[in-house]
């Protein structure tokens, strides 16, 4: 004699337990039972059939079978904890996670060992060494389930430009302030992120102690491309400490009645 019973469930990978252990009983004889179990593989790691076989003898062959067909699925999600949001300088590497953060606790209901990865998407700033990063990180299981979020780096340039500025000199009223060459100009010019600047200078002259003499203050300017600037005075004395020159009339001798 023999007899069947068949069930069919699907469960989700996470939720698989170790399979039962039955026993048997019989009218008049002995039983025992044989257990089975076939995977099928389906279409991706963690999800495939199982069919679970189990088989009650009796001593006269009699058999009766219990069949569960499982049916295991994976349709959960992996699970992570996304950076925060950050901002950052513009001569930063955003690539370095230890700066920018990292993903933290990644889970998943079945899979093990997942690493999430990132596409960044540019957006311009206010200017031209600013922008805005919307970093999107993605997790996936061996499955295709996929969890994604986002996190902003916002890269701003709020570092001044530095230099040096040329140092404080006297002169005399007949040189040319104008003239770097004699004056100075500025050295060092650096920026964290630009490159190529020039500073300027403006002056402003205020009367020394008599008509000749006067001294500039002259501000140097040194700006970068997101309106950083940084400012440095530089003082210029012009004096007049030379004295005036003439030609004396050669000596002569005249007659007393000459005027």
């Amino acid at each position: 004699m023999y007899e069947s019973i068949t069930d069919e469930i699907t469960i989700e990978c996470s939720d698989l337990e170790d399979a039962e252990t039955l026993t048997s009983t019989d009218d008049c004889s002995n039983s025992s039972v044989e257990f089975t179990e076939t995977r099928i593989d389906g279409s991706c790691d963690y999800q495939y059939t199982l069919k679970r076989e189990w088989t009650a003898t009796d001593e006269c062959g009699n058999e009766t079978k219990r069949i569960l067909n499982l049916n295991v699925i994976d349709t959960t999600a992996p699970t992570f904890t996304v950076p925060a949001d950050i901002t950052v300088e513009c001569d930063v590497d955003v690539n370095n996670l230890s700066i920018t953060g990292d993903v933290t606790d990644e889970a998943d209901n079945c899979d093990t060992g997942l690493e999430a990865t990132f596409t960044d998407s540019v957006a311009d700033g206010a200017c031209a060494n600013e922008s805005v990063i919307t970093r999107t990180w993605t997790l996936t299981d061996a499955c295709g389930n996929t969890t994604t979020q986002a996190q902003t780096i916002t890269i701003e340039d709020s570092t001044p430009p530095t230099f040096t500025v040329p140092a404080s000199i006297t002169i005399e009223c007949d040189q040319d302030s104008s003239d770097l060459t004699l004056t100075g100009d500025v050295t060092d010019e650096a920026d964290n992120c630009d490159t190529g600047l020039e500073a300027t200078f403006t002056d402003s002259i205020a009367n020394g102690s008599c008509e000749n003499e006067s001294i500039i203050t002259r501000t140097w300017t040194l700006t970068d491309d997101c309106g950083n600037t940084t400012s440095q005075v530089q003082t210029i004395t012009v004096q007049d400490t030379t004295a005036p020159t003439f030609t004396v009339p050669a000596s002569i001798t005249i007659e007393c009645d000459q005027d």
